[in-house]
């Protein structure tokens, strides 16, 4: 089974927290073949996160972003242990106000301009979601108390 929830907190407590839950074993009754006993074993829990995270770059930047991402939109399915997750992708997308990743442009000069250790990505899955613009920035206003 799978339990999905949200953590807020100092991010070293969370560290912490998440260093802790990521080691731990619980029992596990597994019957032997032989002879139909059931005995109680030990499997071990793993700790996933599914960040959300925010990348803020000039817009200009664009296409070099997403070829570092390695993101192409238009029609793309995203799949994850052999699920669509593109209707899933969808309703982040509407809930953060976002609109959909553009595909990549097929220009063969753009490079990389950040430097991602590809053999540390292998175990890891980047799925895009959306595109939000900035709007203008304007100057704060406090109101009167």
């Amino acid at each position: 089974m799978e339990l999905y929830f949200l953590t807020r907190g100092k991010s070293q407590v969370v560290d912490e927290w998440a260093n802790w839950m990521s080691h731990n074993f619980l029992p596990f009754p597994i019957k032997n073949p032989a002879s139909g006993e059931t005995v109680t074993g030990l499997m071990e829990s793993q700790l996933r996160p599914i960040q959300l995270w925010s990348f803020v770059f000039p817009r200009e930047q664009l296409d070099v972003v997403l070829n570092t991402f390695n993101l192409d939109g238009g029609d793309q399915n995203q799949f994850v242990n052999g699920y669509n997750i593109n209707p899933k992708l969808w309703a982040l997308r509407k809930m953060l106000g976002c609109d959909p990743i553009p595909k990549k442009s097929d220009r063969k000069d753009i490079i990389n301009q950040i430097p991602l250790p590809k053999e540390r990505l292998q175990h890891m899955n980047i799925l895009g979601i959306g595109l939000r613009e900035d709007g203008d920035i304007v100057t704060q206003q406090h109101e009167r108390i």
